[in-house]
């Protein structure tokens, strides 16, 4: 029995050896796949996030369809929730107009069949009459449907000299003011 146990002992380190060598070699080589990946997926990510923008900037509602799910919420920089329906009216507003959107994806995560992308926005609009810029941070929540990335869910957070109560010194923000697609867009 002690023969045995022995002959065991003897065999498990090289077995051990071969193991964690394998995996030592897969590991140096995912690096470099894993980097490639997740650049093209911050690429792909990136043009879907122009063409939401795109959207929202020539207030074509068929486009915009083809990126957010008809199960979006939208929470605003300023906390204001709306879904995708609110979000196509919204485009048709006469009170607020795109001047230009600049969405920058930072960070893809996947997980299957959802993609988490956050990214940086600056955009600036004109809200009755009056020019206003907006930059802060955004959090889509991307799920695969049939083939094509659309958009559950969408978080914006203003950096706090884009906010205009403190930026500017005023008493009060009035959300309503930045209410063009769901307060400072969805895109960014």
């Amino acid at each position: 029995m002690r023969e045995r146990q022995f002959r065991i002992l003897s065999i498990v380190p090289p077995i051990l050896f071969v193991l964690f060598s394998s995996v030592s070699q897969t590991n140096a080589q995912q690096p470099g796949a894993h980097q490639a990946s997740q650049l093209a997926d911050k690429q792909a990510f990136q043009q879907i996030e122009v063409r939401w923008s795109e959207a929202i900037a020539k207030r074509d509602q068929c486009a915009l369809e083809l990126v957010l799910s008809p199960e979006l919420i939208d929470v605003s920089a300023w906390g204001d929730e709306t879904t995708r329906n609110q979000q196509i009216a919204m485009l048709f507003e006469k009170d607020a107009e795109p001047l230009s959107l600049n969405p920058r994806v930072t960070n893809v995560r996947a997980f299957g069949d959802v993609v988490v992308v956050i990214g940086s926005y600056d955009e600036q609009l004109r809200v009755n009459g009056k020019p206003v810029r907006e930059i802060g941070l955004f959090t889509h929540i991307y799920h695969n449907e049939r083939g094509s990335w659309l958009c559950v869910n969408s978080q914006r957070t203003p950096e706090a000299e884009s906010t205009p109560g403190k930026a500017q010194g005023t008493a009060k923000h009035n959300h309503a003011e930045h209410s063009i697609t769901g307060a400072g867009r969805s895109a960014q």
